[in-house]
């Protein structure tokens, strides 16, 4: 118990796995089929994820860089070690768990390779596929900015790959370039996702 108290991880693991036992018994008991419940549980943790990863987006680009633009070396160095590698860590985790559910979404509900899953095509509205595969084009490119400019750039801002000054000065501005690219592209990702889930 003691461990849930002093971690925020493993409380947020224990109240994951406690959600999902009570959930999947009770979705049993109701009659619901395994492909149902499967792509039930793998949109939930879909919509979980994307939440961390937006939420992360906004935190980035509204607290931590401004706190970082507005710190001095001191300030700089402390936030550098105690605030600025755990947000890493989780902003890159989040987004990939977000598009490999977000890849099993498209196998289960029928956009992507239909016939096997289901045996034959599936029907979907034009206006709902033009909408969703948009999206998951956009959330590709937002991934891509997390996993091939974001964190290598924040490596070497944060000393754990090698750089002078000039190439840490470098990289933070490439951090803070593709932080705001993340931005820009995060609420058209999230409109286009649920216009296509809700709309049609």
């Amino acid at each position: 118990m003691q461990s849930i108290i002093d971690s925020p991880r493993a409380a947020l693991a224990v109240g994951a796995a406690i959600a999902a036992a009570v959930l999947v018994v009770w979705l049993v008991a109701a009659g619901a089929d395994g492909l149902a419940l499967t792509a039930y549980l793998v949109r939930l943790v879909h919509v979980l994820a994307a939440m961390v990863w937006i939420g992360l987006i906004v935190f980035v680009n509204f607290v931590q860089l401004v706190a970082l633009g507005s710190a001095d070396e001191a300030q700089r160095a402390f936030l550098h070690k105690a605030i600025v590698p755990s947000v890493a860590w989780w902003f890159r985790h989040a987004s990939t768990v977000a598009v490999v559910t977000g890849v099993l979404l498209l196998l289960l509900s029928g956009y992507l390779l239909p016939a096997l899953i289901y045996g034959t095509g599936v029907f979907m509205p034009a206006a709902r596929v033009l909408l969703l595969w948009g999206g998951v084009i956009v959330a590709l490119a937002m991934w891509m900015f997390v996993h091939m400019y974001i964190w290598p750039n924040m490596q070497v801002v944060l000393g754990m790959r090698a750089g002078d000054d000039l190439a840490k000065a470098a990289a933070r501005g490439r951090v803070i370039l593709f932080a705001r690219l993340n931005l820009l592209l995060a609420l058209p990702v999230v409109l286009a996702m649920v216009a296509a889930a809700h709309l049609f």
